[in-house]
């Protein structure tokens, strides 16, 4: 009966150590993606501020800026 109960107190190890390995995992997870999120977001600001407001010194190929192609 020992045997028996080995066993059984092994699986319950091992459902208890994947569970605990998944929640882990689940937790990087979404601790990256906000991380990936808030920077690519602050990209896109920085990129979509950059290009509305005009910043080139010389030559632009848009033709809203004043330096701009027309």
């Amino acid at each position: 009966m020992k045997a028996l109960k080995t066993g059984g107190q092994a699986t319950v190890e091992y459902i208890f150590i994947l569970a605990f390995a998944a929640f882990l995992g689940r937790t990087a997870v979404l601790q990256f993606r906000n991380f990936f999120q808030g920077e690519m977001g602050k990209i896109g600001h920085a990129l979509s501020t950059h290009l509305i407001v005009g910043v080139c010194n010389t030559e632009c190929f848009y033709s809203g800026y004043k330096n701009g192609f027309k």
